[in-house]
């Protein structure tokens, strides 16, 4: 008996945030031909960064079998694109669209409302990303599969890839509330969400694998948490975690896990500040 009053008690007080993320789904399906036109851009970022790698591997003499750091050209071309669509899938705005509600004083509504402001927000982030699964990801998969040759799953790549993408998701969606919580500060915070984007960008894994990086620099940025965004799930869809000097799943689950954490940690802190020293510059 007191498990059933238990669990009514979380569906009860989950139900808000549920709602949140389903209104968010809808209100995308509204625009989504405006996600279909992003399909031929993400083909066209994945087919310039293809030709490059053939570039790269055909200046070096590798063959069509032979390897660079431990990637095949196939495995490299199933690299970027599953990495592109993982990142379509996990992509938002929440970061800037918590600044614009700063900005217009409109996040004065939000902190009214009987609901934790970042639960808010984790709620939205993931009706968007189950949009962009169906909508986005899904039908760019169709276009780059056949275009790329984009292989199966390697080794246990099946099973460890959606946990370490349901990592990427989580980590990401703490670092955009990080970077719009850190906007509660500033006056503009334009200049921090471009920051943020081209880091993740370059220090994901997203461009370049990681440890293709010089020594001291691959160690570095494969324990940041923007190895976890795009590195990690990439790396363990082609089967190389674990393989030679690379991290192994449970390495990037358990890094992935810690950065989640302390990210979590790290945004009620600064929450609590923010909202002391809160200045509306909207009405």
């Amino acid at each position: 008996m007191t498990a059933i009053v238990v669990s009514a008690s979380i569906s009860t007080r989950l139900a808000p945030y549920w709602w949140l993320a389903r209104l968010t789904f809808l209100k995308l399906m509204a625009y989504r031909w405006r996600y279909l036109t992003g399909i031929a851009t993400y083909s066209i970022f994945v087919g310039g960064q293809y030709a490059v790698w053939m570039a790269v591997f055909a200046s070096r003499g590798i063959p069509a079998d032979g390897t660079l750091d431990g990637l095949t050209l196939a495995e490299m071309a199933t690299y970027l694109a599953v990495g592109y669509m993982a990142r379509a899938s996990y992509f938002t705005n929440t970061d800037s669209e918590i600044a614009e509600r700063f900005s217009s004083g409109n996040v004065a509504l939000d902190l009214l409302k009987p609901l934790d402001f970042h639960a808010q927000w984790l709620a939205q982030a993931a009706g968007e990303t189950a949009f962009r699964l169906i909508f986005f990801a899904a039908p760019m998969a169709l276009a780059l599969v056949p275009l790329f040759g984009v292989a199966a799953p390697a080794g246990p790549g099946w099973w460890q890839f959606p946990l370490l993408f349901l990592a990427a998701f989580w980590i990401n969606a703490e670092l955009n509330l990080l970077a719009g919580t850190i906007a509660f500060f500033l006056e503009d915070g334009t200049g921090l969400m471009s920051l943020k984007r081209n880091l993740i960008m370059l220090l994901s894994g997203l461009m370049v694998p990681l440890h293709f990086l010089p020594g001291w620099l691959a160690t570095a940025t494969t324990w940041l948490p923007f190895a976890a965004i795009g590195y990690y799930p990439t790396l363990a869809y082609v089967g190389k975690l674990g393989t030679g000097a690379l991290p192994t799943f449970p390495q990037a689950a358990l890094a992935a896990l810690c950065w989640g954490l302390a990210l979590r940690l790290a945004n009620r802190w600064l929450f609590a500040r923010a909202r002391q020293r809160l200045e509306v510059q909207g009405g």
